[in-house]
């Protein structure tokens, strides 16, 4: 290709927001593959034409070479992401959400490689979301501020449309863990996703500094990276979801 990889998602439209878009670009021209993960929530047996867009550009990555994660979350599913929510989640059982991990498995298998050369990996957040609440909390919960949780957009409309619950209040810590275990685990550097999920994905990144005792240095090396595409709305401007009406 007589483009770049960088150049071409950025070209059809792919980047919206990034917490270092010139440490992006040196990981998308050069040959080295990295590790990036894209998290989905099963909180429907299947998916909208949004979840297209992140699924496009983790198929770009990885045909460039690099190593794709996809994060079901059979823990997260369970809590619910207050995103872009007016109201509280309707609670899945632990049977249902188990039943949408499956049926989102197969349908993620269409758009990514996972039995072919340089396959994607697909997890389920709940095989490591699966410790005890006191020493979770001990061990994430006392590096999140509440204040600054309230003034994230995702908590700060919530609280203007009829208020939010202690079990959302926990997802953030939850995906923010995700993305310190990957780190940890898979040696992975890269969050992407649609632009609803800014303020998990920047959570993410405060909470691995914290836990390594870095200083908030964005051109540092060992920082790990946040990248968002644009979402796609319903016809009356709302974002699309599994759970919303009018949606595709």
């Amino acid at each position: 290709m007589s483009k770049n990889l960088f150049e071409i998602l950025r070209e059809r439209g792919y980047f919206y927001q990034s917490t270092n878009i010139k440490r992006i670009e040196r990981l998308l021209t050069c040959e080295k593959p990295f590790t990036f993960y894209l998290g989905i929530d099963p909180t429907a047996d299947s998916l909208h034409i949004g979840h297209f867009f992140a699924l496009m550009m983790f198929r770009y990555l990885q045909d460039a070479g690099h190593k794709g994660i996809i994060v079901i979350g059979g823990a997260t599913a369970l809590i619910g992401d207050p995103s872009c929510k007016s109201d509280m989640r309707k609670m899945l059982t632990k049977e249902q959400v188990q039943h949408n991990l499956e049926e989102v498995k197969e349908i993620v298998r269409r758009f990514v490689r996972t039995d072919e050369t340089n396959p994607a990996i697909i997890l389920d957040n709940a095989d490591w979301l699966n410790d005890s609440y006191v020493n979770f909390m001990r061990t994430i919960g006392i590096h999140f501020n509440v204040n600054k949780m309230l003034a994230a957009e995702t908590y700060a409309n919530r609280l203007k449309n009829g208020g939010l619950t202690f079990l959302e209040m926990g997802y953030m810590l939850l995906q923010a863990y995700d993305f310190v275990y990957l780190n940890a685990n898979y040696g992975c550097s890269l969050q992407i996703g649609g632009s609803d999920q800014w303020g998990n994905i920047v959570a993410g990144l405060t909470l691995n500094r914290k836990l390594k005792n870095l200083k908030e240095d964005l051109d540092s090396e060992n920082d790990l990276l946040g990248l968002t595409c644009p979402l796609l709305l319903s016809k009356d401007g709302k974002k699309m979801g599994k759970t919303e009406s009018g949606t595709l």
